[in-house]
């Protein structure tokens, strides 16, 4: 009977050994999660974050790229406005030139039509009226 309650005794005491361990491996690992949850979630929002101002990071570089090309493009249109504004200019001081010599032609077209003695009304020359008469008399 001693020996009997020996072997009862070994078999309970492995059973409670396995028991105590499972329980023991259930509460650490709770444990252990519990404490390594709180630690999870940290890290998970700082990559998260780190993540966000990666993203935020290649936008601003993005964004900073495409202000510099616009930059570009637009100096070179105030360079092409420029030269146009130039080129504009130019012309019109030749279409006033051009303008002023078609008036002055305008006054200066002789009146007498088909003799040879023709002579624009306003001053053709800056000759005096007696050295027109005395030039006019040469040529006669």
């Amino acid at each position: 009977m001693i020996i009997h309650k020996l072997k009862l005794t070994r078999n309970t005491n492995m059973w409670l050994t396995i028991i105590e361990l499972v329980i023991s491996a259930i509460a650490g690992g709770a444990l252990t999660g519990i404490f390594t949850i709180h630690e999870t979630r940290k890290s998970m929002k700082i990559d998260n974050k780190t993540k966000e101002d990666e993203r935020w990071h290649s936008f601003a570089d993005e964004l900073q790229e495409q202000i510099t090309q616009l930059n570009e493009r637009m100096d070179k249109k105030d360079s092409r406005i420029m030269e146009l504004e130039d080129r504009n200019a130019s012309l019109r001081q030749q279409l006033d030139e051009k303008n002023t010599s078609l008036a002055k032609a305008t006054l200066l077209r002789c009146t007498r039509l088909n003799c040879e003695r023709r002579r624009p009304p306003l001053g053709y020359s800056e000759l005096s009226p007696e050295e027109i008469m005395e030039e006019t008399k040469i040529e006669e």
